[in-house]
């Protein structure tokens, strides 16, 4: 399981003392931490903001503009996650790079263990997903990409799985074109995995705007914290669950909705998404409809409760990943506002144990 230098968060608890403020910031988030100056004559305090890069039982090391600075947890007056910088002009779910949002996103899918080389970010929740049980390449690994590579596949042959990358790049950008990428055909690596689903996957945003109204059917999103059973079978009639592993990742960020549709006359669940709310940002995952209740509306309905949700909750900007082959979605999503981002792929090294 996750430990204090995971992307998990990790209260403290057992311990004498005020709660530590830092207790709930996940690694590799945007972050504002005030530090008490205990060599300050005046006893002040300074504010240190940028990407949490590692997080140990004694110090928090923080990836700013003027480089790295370590801040020791013990000096932490109050702490708390922020929107990524705006790296461009333009609308809220343009303005940030593809690094920045593919960190956002990995907050709202938390694999069941996680782990930093630099800033990428290794993830394994066996059998459940491509997103939690790949490599997370974004930034610098901070060793020569050989070496960052030898480490990734040792990591996943110490839990016997097969090693994933899952590389971004600018909409339609080429295999060729990226380092890690070209890197990883050369070791053997197969784009996709064979499974068209993997090969293409565009990482959407838009704006509140673009969201329907709340009414009609969309007046009955149900709306729930927790993840219930009824919730989860349905979720599964669309997808193959893992018991114990699906609810930890659909559980484990910081903040998670569980939405749903029911039919009228039986009661039962024919529709459901999972929601993340994170600071500027709201996450779509799962959305899911019924094969027999299709055309009928009610996934824009759910998008409808989405955004009502991020209203209330002040967040302007909204993501989703979509295999490049739904062209139902994507005409959806489009209708709706929302333009591709950029999009990644997996690289998946079959040889050592196997496809799943």
């Amino acid at each position: 399981m996750i430990g204090g230098d995971g992307n998990h968060p990790t209260p403290e608890t057992g311990t004498e003392g005020p709660p530590d403020p830092s207790a709930r910031l996940t690694v590799g988030t945007r972050v504002v931490v005030r530090q008490r100056l205990v060599d300050s004559p005046e006893a002040g305090a300074t504010d240190v903001i940028g990407r949490l890069a590692v997080r140990t039982d004694d110090a928090l090391l923080i990836d700013t503009k003027r480089g790295r600075v370590a801040v020791p947890r013990r000096d932490v007056v109050a702490a708390k996650p922020v929107p990524p910088a705006a790296t461009r002009p333009g609308p809220a779910h343009l303005r940030v790079s593809l690094d920045d949002l593919a960190l956002v996103a990995a907050q709202g899918w938390v694999a069941v263990e996680q782990a930093a080389l630099g800033s990428w970010l290794l993830r394994s929740a066996p059998g459940y997903t491509g997103r939690a049980n790949s490599v997370l390449v974004v930034g610098d690994p901070g060793l020569p990409l050989d070496t960052a590579l030898d480490h990734c596949e040792r990591w996943y042959a110490e839990r016997e799985q097969t090693t994933m990358f899952q590389v971004s790049g600018p909409a339609g950008f080429a295999i060729a074109d990226h380092p890690v990428a070209q890197a990883l055909v050369e070791r053997g690596y197969t784009v996709g995995g064979g499974r068209p689903d993997w090969s293409r996957v565009l990482v959407m945003t838009g704006p509140l705007g673009g969201l329907p109204s709340a009414t009609g059917t969309a007046s009955q999103v149900v709306v729930e914290k927790t993840l219930s059973e009824e919730w989860l079978r349905a979720y599964s009639e669309g997808r193959t669950p893992v018991p114990g592993i699906t609810e930890a990742v659909l559980t484990g960020s910081e903040r998670q909705l569980f939405l749903s549709i029911r039919e009228e006359t039986s009661g039962r669940i024919i529709a459901v998404a999972r929601l993340t709310l994170h600071p500027g940002w709201a996450g779509v995952f799962g959305l899911w409809v019924h094969p027999d209740h299709r055309r009928q509306g009610l996934a824009r309905s759910v998008m409808a409760a989405v955004g009502t949700i991020a209203r209330d909750n002040r967040t302007p900007a909204i993501y989703l990943q979509v295999s490049a082959d739904n062209d139902a979605a994507m005409t959806m999503y489009e209708a709706l506002g929302f333009t591709v981002h950029h999009e990644y792929t997996y690289l998946v090294q079959f040889e050592v144990f196997g496809s799943r």
